[in-house]
């Protein structure tokens, strides 16, 4: 059967399997059918596209009149922007029909008029701003240039007509300030940015306050423009990543994370006139990832910290009580999406044992909690794989906040680990100073599923553990940072999870740049690698940033290493896998998409023809209309069906056959199909 009729059954199936989710029936939720379907699920596998399709719901938004819920939704398989009531979510309606990626962020506008949208054309990172006006029921591209990126600056409801936006028209590497008419598209521009600030700062009246000038050594310097420009405050690089300006308030307040004190991220207010800075809150075990105010006073409630769940501690004694009884309701640790403008509920995102996450509101008045909808409704039929927090000491004695999910069903011993070895893939986190949580991950569910132990470990460099965490991974890439991945996996061995020829790794950006480094400095550790969008050439990284990255190079250069001089080069290039391709002996899987900004496709393709022309096993998958984190369904469904099979063929997990899932992508495999079971069979099939 070819690619276009297979890919056509699969749009009905889905179509079908949207319209009865949305419509609040679930496919299975008959008692007879969740009979049926629990008996199944204990033998068969969970389908590829139920775990790497869009979530049926996410991003849920509350409107600001309290009446509304906004929120992505697939609609003929890509997600789009639906509104519904706010208690009747079967009655959503699609405000946008974007039919070839997703949008990558959106909000509404002060007056809940409008929605603004935030969304590239393939994945090469210039959000284009497209304004649905709902009464209208138009959608328009106010940027237009797809070679310009456009920021969202200010939404304020003094000017709930209009927003402050930041485009790169004049300058690819620095932002001019725009007014934008929300009912027309109209722009209008108000500040010139001649001075090359890096980020600007408006007040609740469109007014400039603040520019951000960005420093050699890495380092941010906020100016107050009014009425000169003039030095406020600067934060050094060590404390850049956990510092966090929120916002400017009509007092002339600013609100933000600051760890320039010390080494955790409290939060703080910064008066603009007189510089003097109040302490809010004081973080506890880990930075501060967010606060809560109160919608209607303003008065600071609690901030969560993570230092490996989710915690939130109670800043004032009006909710000591409430969230007290909170805690005790949820399924587990949670996030507040939301608050409704009346103050009476609060929209809690869960992270459900065993499931996809769920939203769920919480009446603050009753103290009840009431479940909504889970984000992937078909995997609540499905018995999913538990994720469980660990803490792992590093050679050198630093704690490495991590997350184990053990194979689904595994037998497990006394000590909670399973009685025979499993066979364990190392999933890395990308940034590097992004870090691993305990949400829902698919790739976990979906691994466990086919039979593998999973371990994402927040090695040194990861962010939200303070300054002190971060900084130790500075000039240590391919060094102590990978360090800590080895003595995970050691760690693993030592429990009893895994056996030392069982072991892949796997990751994405830097994940993928540690699956490289795994296999080429390290190649009696690993069995496989598959490398999602990895630097293989740090020296070419470095060189090859695109322009807009202005902002942050800086910090790249002074964190990772600076190839200007022949001695940074040299080591640059020395702490490269591509140095070092000789070692290069075990499997490995490579993807890369056409038009990624960050790590270009030439990365993936310099290391592919070094193992090729040494005649290494290695596959290339590459995706011509993708960008550095795949958007579209087609393409992670494709994907992960290769990578599953590869992965079997290392490790000897279990793998869906491939059925239709490449049907519908634009994947081409460069080289080495051969090397992943059944590959060649089915690339042969769809060119009929």
């Amino acid at each position: 059967m070819g690619f276009e009729v297979l890919r056509r059954l699969r749009l009905r199936r889905t179509a079908l399997a949207a319209t009865l989710i949305c419509a609040g029936v679930v496919p299975g939720a008959l008692p007879e059918a969740r009979a049926r379907a629990e008996a199944v699920q204990q033998t068969t596998l969970v389908p590829r596209d139920e775990l790497f399709a869009s979530p049926t719901y996410s991003e849920l938004q509350i409107s600001p009149d309290g009446k509304a819920l906004a929120f992505l939704h697939p609609l003929n398989g890509v997600l789009n922007i639906w509104v519904a009531p706010i208690d009747d979510l079967a009655s959503a309606v699609p405000v946008t029909r974007f039919d070839n990626r997703p949008p990558d962020g959106f909000q509404w506008s002060a007056d809940g008029r409008f929605l603004l949208i935030l969304k590239d054309i393939g994945g090469e990172e210039h959000s284009q701003l497209w304004i649905a006006n709902l009464e209208k029921r138009t959608v328009i591209n106010a940027t237009i240039d797809p070679a310009v990126q456009t920021k969202i600056v200010k939404v304020s409801a003094r000017r709930p007509g209009e927003i402050l936006v930041g485009m790169n028209i004049r300058d690819p590497r620095y932002r001019d300030i725009y007014r934008i008419d929300l009912a027309t598209g109209q722009r209008t521009e108000v500040f010139r940015n001649e001075t090359n600030y890096i980020d600007v700062i408006a007040d609740p009246d469109f007014n400039i306050r603040m520019g951000v000038r960005g420093n050699a050594d890495g380092s941010w310097t906020y100016f107050r423009l009014d009425p000169g420009p003039s030095e406020f405050m600067s934060i050094p690089l060590v404390s850049l990543r956990n510092s966090k300006v929120f916002g400017l308030d009509a007092a002339g307040r600013l609100t933000m994370l600051d760890s320039r004190d010390g080494d955790k991220a409290n939060l703080v207010s910064v008066d603009l006139a007189s510089g003097k800075k109040a302490l809010l809150a004081e973080a506890r075990r880990a930075d501060i990832m967010e606060p809560l105010f109160d919608e209607e006073s303003g008065a600071l409630l609690a901030t969560r910290e993570d230092p490996l769940v989710n915690e939130w501690t109670v800043r004032s004694d009006d909710v000591r009580a409430e969230f007290a009884a909170l805690e005790a309701a949820v399924a587990g640790p949670f996030r507040i999406a939301g608050q409704t403008p009346d103050n009476a509920r609060w929209l809690l995102l869960e992270t459900v044992p065993n499931r996809a996450d769920r939203y769920s509101w919480w009446d603050r008045k009753g103290r009840t909690l009431t479940p909504l909808v889970s984000m992937r409704p078909t995997l609540d039929q499905r018995a999913l794989a538990r994720r469980t927090p660990v803490t792992i000491t590093s050679r050198d004695g630093l704690s490495l906040p991590s997350y184990l999910t053990l194979p689904t069903g595994a037998k497990l011993g006394a000590n909670g680990m399973p009685v025979k070895p499993a066979p364990l893939v190392l999933l890395v986190h990308g940034g590097p100073w992004l870090r691993d949580d305990l949400a829902f991950d698919p790739q976990h569910a979906w691994l466990a599923d086919r039979g593998y132990a999973v371990l994402s470990v927040n090695f040194r460099g990861s962010s939200g553990f303070g300054s002190a965490f971060m900084a130790k991974a500075d000039r240590k890439w391919s060094e102590t940072m990978h360090d800590d991945l080895l003595d995970a996996v050691q760690w693993a061995i030592g429990k009893g999870v895994t056996a030392k020829d069982r072991v892949a790794v796997m990751g994405l950006s830097y994940g993928g740049y540690s699956t490289l480094v795994s296999l080429s400095f390290t190649p009696d550790t690993f069995q496989c690698g598959v490398d999602l969008a990895g630097p293989s050439n740090l020296v070419r990284l470095a060189s090859a940033m695109p322009e807009w990255w202005t902002w942050q190079k800086p910090q790249f250069l002074n964190r990772m290493g600076d190839p200007s001089t022949p001695e940074g080069a040299a080591d640059l290039l020395r702490r490269s896998p591509i140095s070092r391709v000789d070692a290069i002996s075990k499997p490995l899987l490579v993807t890369n998409g056409a038009n990624d900004p960050r790590i270009f496709p030439d990365q993936s393709q310099e290391i592919v023809d070094a193992l090729k022309a040494r005649g290494k096993p290695v596959t290339y998958a590459f995706y011509p209309d993708e960008g550095h984190v795949y958007a579209k369904d087609e393409s992670n469904i494709s994907f992960a069906a290769i990578a599953e099979h590869f992965l079997s063929k290392c490790l000897g997990g279990k793998a869906e056959p491939y059925g239709d899932d490449l049907v519908g992508s634009q994947v081409e495999l460069k080289t080495g199909a051969g090397f992943v079971p059944g590959l060649e069979k089915v690339l042969q099939a769809g060119t009929k």
